[in-house]
């Protein structure tokens, strides 16, 4: 009896406790501002010493659970934490105030190493990774654009699957750095994950890297839980797309070579009897792949699928009008449907943050799709007060239906060049009749057969591309904190990437049907360590220590097969099926490297910074007795607005320079001979010399880099400038050196390259309003770069890079600007007048200096406007100058497609009418003097004639400024209110509009995004690029 009273008294004891528990447990409120009483969005409240946490709203406005004597803690970067107990009161507002000690930005520079942003002594860039995910773009080349001073955009077309690239100060082959993991492509990231990206542009600021990181590297933080966090969030968008820009086409003239019907002439000994109804029948000139010919105006003619028998239209004629929208018809309305569902926890000594991502993509181009599902792991363990794990993974699956290509002869350039536009895309698609392939350009009514060109139907359904991709990249480590201002680190990296892609010609085709497919994988692996020493070495100084090593195993293999002769079986395709025996490849690549490196950083008064860095690499790739090259930065930061009285004007300034060195190692197998494989003869393998004599001494060249900048921010940092100016040497280039065949080769290469860069780098930050309502923040970038080739090799001054059509070349001249284009350019007399022949032909002068590819100025401006919950934000990125050269324009123009080429002379009549030398003469007039005489001519040449061949291959009628303005993004937001959310289970709600590419404003090429030519090196010329897409979608946010 004892023991039950005494169980039941502990019982009712602890219910009472209980009771007063819930009763002294209650909502505290409040909201949170800043010293003007700003509300402050986004301050992290959390009950001390327990997971129990919150953010405030866009308002300033927290709820929590708390008990009474519990203490809440406010924490905002840049504001002082505050520390509130709590009382019997239900609402505690609260007012942060500003910490001098952490006014100044912390940045994340090279390894991932946290530094005082005014401490650098070099440019740097941050993006934050809310402004990269408002645009739901899943390349992270595309959401960058515009956004950093000195990055020039090199995008891929937005109608296909390809990834877009970027030039930092002149230069691609970017490092992407993710948790200090290298990924090596800006496809591997998903932008959810993004929490903050750092660009390092110069050779000072990425000298930890050594060689991989001279070309600059953008450093990828991603989220983490936070501690007190728990959360769930749910993003997704969809998303239409549609062609938004396309050449102006003309819709007078159809196909053929001239302006008269062909007709048709029964033949007995050749055509069945019943064709006898189908003689002197007009007919299109079939076998014409341009539009020369007829005027569309309704003729009833007999059209290419008229003589497909067994067709329901078989001898039927129709009229002969024009299909202005049949290219527009082609293309299809695309949807994206991404979805991403993050889940994230942290308490005082753990965090979890994982996430998954589906994008789901029709691409505009029938038939090809591609889905993209990315898991990602992001965890950290505080094992004790001196011990911590973490641990990053990411997995990749990528596929992708058909891997549209681009160049030309694909569907694109088949439409700017070679096409009739009165066809119907309707009757185009429908390329399989009869039992067999069909297409538009037949051979004649007695053979159907394509002659020049296959649907494009045909091409994309069954010429696939296919591709899948599956990458992994990780880490895994330990922190530990030997002292309180020593700490180390250790861990093991692994990137690992699969490749499988297959192409075909599809059977039935005008090409032999062929099959080849290619399976690829990349790995590195990398042991890291790092010793951080941090410590005040008086009141006055402090030093930032760091001493760490680096070991790289690097991995590369593909092998490769493709058919001969054709296949054996319709349909089926594989190597099995080669009609002769398949081309088989294989290629192996292994690289070596071990790294030490070392920093320390000296500050005197948080005024004066002195930066000294310094990298050892031994690589595999470089001769065994010479196989290491050595990094050294060096930077200087002066912050001379400590040393002013305070004033209202100037908030920060700060000068800085630095000065840099950076070796490159040779590529693999640059300095070891191999042989040449062969195609095998009949059941041998074939081997050849090369022709290339290799140097053993052969190095990547050495950069010499020097940098002067400054900072400025004024108006309590309403306004902010950032100003940098470089120069970078690029020496001992590895160059081609031409030998005397006597030797036994006709090559062998030098370090006798030398190439000098030069530019100007300017942000500028505004906030012209900003009240308890309203913000609005507007950052523009603006860089130019000159880039000049000192030298090339012994005896040669010219090195031709690139050519393409009528000679036109895009070169490097010793003492000239690099990219300078060459070719065919009007002869002219002293006073410019062109030189014209007795036929009005315009002469001219081959390998003639055109202009160079080199913009004057690149740049971009973000706005961001947020009135209460509602915000909106737009980017538009610009390029001003640097010459292309348009190949869609010129074939527009010599396949009769384009508008230039219809429309009245000087005389008002139609540019096509016939030349009669009289008032009603057709034709183009030429202007310009006679090659003999030197006197005034002029003459008017038919039109054909003219674009054909006068105008064909004449570098300067085709040479552009690449010139243009791009509204690349738009964004409208609204976020629901806190009070509206109060009895619900989400703690925020944000819905969204968007628009990507929403508007080529201004381009010096009408109907032709130059912004989007796949060229990642030199993108001088443009040419069967795919149509830049517009994206319109919906986007919503929950998070719980």
């Amino acid at each position: 009896m004892k023991k039950k009273t005494t169980i039941l008294l502990a019982f009712l004891l602890a219910l009472v406790s209980q009771v007063a528990l819930a009763y002294q447990q209650n909502t505290v409120t409040g909201t949170v501002t800043d010293s003007d009483g700003l509300p402050i969005p986004g301050v992290n409240v959390i009950v001390k010493g327990t997971n129990n946490g919150v953010q405030t709203d866009f308002d300033g406005v927290y709820s929590i659970d708390a008990t009474e004597g519990d203490i809440l803690v406010f924490s905002f970067i840049g504001l002082k934490t505050a520390e509130y107990p709590v009382s019997n009161v239900s609402t505690i507002d609260v007012t942060l105030e500003e910490d001098a000690s952490q006014l100044s930005e912390v940045v994340v520079t090279a390894l991932g190493i946290e530094r005082d942003k005014q401490s650098l002594g070099f440019a740097q860039q941050t993006v934050e990774g809310n402004t990269l995910t408002k645009s739901r773009q899943t390349d992270l080349n595309n959401a960058l654009a515009g956004k950093v001073a000195g990055v020039q955009f090199n995008g891929a077309a937005s109608s296909g699957f390809s990834n877009s690239n970027i030039r930092l100060r002149g230069n691609t082959g970017v490092l992407y750095i993710v948790d200090n993991i290298k990924v090596g492509s800006s496809s591997n990231i998903n932008t959810d994950d993004i929490a903050e990206m750092s660009v390092l542009k110069g050779a000072a600021a990425t000298a930890l890297y050594g060689p991989e990181g001279i070309n600059g590297v953008i450093i990828i933080t991603t989220k983490s839980a936070e501690a007190g966090e728990s959360l769930i969030t749910i993003n997704h968008s969809t998303a239409f797309e549609e062609i938004a820009e396309l050449p102006e086409y003309q819709n007078e003239y159809g196909g053929g070579y001239d302006q008269t019907f062909p007709t048709f002439s029964y033949d007995p000994a050749v055509h069945p009897a019943d064709w006898s109804s189908f003689d002197g029948q007009p007919m299109v000139e079939y076998y014409a792949d341009e539009s020369w010919g007829p005027r569309m105006d309704g003729t009833p003619v007999r059209h290419w699928d008229s003589w497909i028998q067994g067709d329901p239209e078989f001898g039927q004629l129709r009229p002969f009008s024009p299909n202005p929208d049949n290219i527009e018809n082609f293309f299809r309305t695309g949807i994206t449907n991404n979805t991403n569902l993050t889940l994230a926890k942290g308490g005082e000594d753990y965090s979890v943050r994982a996430s998954i991502q589906r994008v789901g993509r029709e691409s505009v181009i029938p038939g090809a799709d591609q889905n993209r599902v990315q898991a990602t792991l992001n965890t950290t363990l505080q094992i004790n007060d001196k011990l911590e794990g973490f641990a990053n993974v990411s997995y990749q699956d990528r596929r992708t239906t058909n891997f549209v290509t681009t160049g030309y002869g694909n569907v694109a350039s088949n439409f700017n060049q070679w096409w009739q536009r009165q066809l119907d895309m309707d009757r185009v698609e429908n390329y399989r009749r009869d039992g067999q392939i069909v297409s538009w350009n037949i051979n004649s009514p007695t053979d159907t057969r394509p002659l020049y060109w296959d649907s494009p139907y045909l091409s994309i359904y069954e010429g696939k591309s296919p591709q899948t991709k599956n990458s992994i990249y990780g880490k895994i480590g330990l922190n530990y904190e030997i002292f309180s201002d020593l700490k180390a680190s250790i861990e093991l990296r692994k990137n690992y990437q699969a490749y499988e892609n297959s192409g075909r010609n599809p059977w039935g085709g005008l090409s032999t049907p062929y099959y080849g497919e290619n399976e690829s994988t990349e790995s590195t692996d990398e042991l890291f360590g790092i010793l951080t020493y941090d410590h005040d070495l008086s009141d006055s100084f402090d030093i930032t220590a760091n001493l760490g090593f680096e070991l790289q195993d690097y991995n590369y293999k593909s092998i490769s097969g493709s058919t001969t002769g054709g296949l054996q079986a319709d349909g089926h395709y594989s190597l099995n099926t080669s009609v002769g025996r398949p081309n088989v490849s294989s290629y192996k690549s292994d690289r070596k490297r071990q790294s030490v490196f070392a920093k320390a950083s000296i500050g005197y008064e948080g005024i004066l910074y002195l930066d000294g860095s310094a990298r050892l690499d031994w690589q595999s790739t470089a001769a065994a007795d010479d196989n290491r090259v050595e990094t050294y930065g060096g930077s200087f930061s002066f912050i001379f607005s400590k040393l002013l009285e305070s004033n209202d004007i100037l908030t920060f300034g700060k000068l800085r320079a630095s000065i840099a060195q950076a070796p490159q190692f040779p590529d693999i197998y640059d300095i070891v001979q191999t042989y040449n494989v062969g195609t095998p003869y009949s059941n041998y393998g074939s081997l050849s010399y090369p022709g290339t004599l290799v140097n053993p001494r052969l190095i990547g060249g050495v950069r010499e880099e020097v940098e002067f900048g400054t900072e400025l921010k004024f108006v309590n940092s309403r306004i902010g400038l950032d100003v940098t100016y470089f120069e970078k040497t690029d020496d001992q280039l590895p160059v081609s050196v031409s030998l005397d065949g006597s030797t036994g080769y006709t090559a062998t290469r030098s370090n006798d390259g030398r190439q000098k860069y030069k530019g100007w780098e300017v942000s500028l930050n505004l906030v012209p309003v900003r009240s308890d309502d309203f913000e609005w923040n507007f950052t523009t970038n603006f860089a130019t770069l000159e880039r000049t080739v000192e030298a090339i090799a012994p005896g040669i001054t010219t090195n031709v890079l690139r050519s393409t059509w009528g000679g036109t070349s895009l070169q490097e001249r010793v003492g000239e600007e690099w990219g300078a284009i060459y070719g065919r350019k009007y002869a002219r007399d002293e006073d410019g007048n062109i030189l014209l022949s007795s036929a009005g032909q315009p002469r001219y002068e081959s390998s003639q200096y055109l202009g160079n590819v080199l913009p004057d100025f690149t740049g971009g401006m973000s706005h961001f406007l947020q009135y209460k919950n509602l915000s909106l934000s737009f980017d538009i990125d610009f390029q001003k100058g640097g010459k292309i050269f348009s190949t869609t324009k010129m074939f527009n123009a010599y396949s009769g497609l384009s508008i230039e080429t219809v429309g009245n002379n000087d005389l008002g009549n139609p540019l096509r009418d016939p030349v009669t030398g009289g008032a009603d003469s057709g034709g183009i007039l030429v202007e310009g003097v006679d090659e003999t005489t030197g006197e005034p001519a002029s003459y008017h040449v038919n039109a054909q004639t003219y674009y054909e061949s006068y105008m064909f291959g004449l570098g300067e009628e085709w040479l552009y400024n690449n010139s243009y303005v791009k509204l690349r993004q738009a964004r409208i937001d609204y976020s629901l209110p806190s009070d509206l959310l109060s009895n619900t289970p989400f703690k925020d709600v944000n819905i969204g509009a968007y628009a990507n590419n929403l508007w080529l404003i201004y381009s010096s090429i009408d109907g032709i995004d130059t912004s989007e030519i796949e060229d990642p090196d030199y993108a001088w010329t443009e040419g069967g690029q795919l149509p830049m897409a517009r994206t319109i979608g919906l986007n919503v946010t929950l998070s719980f």
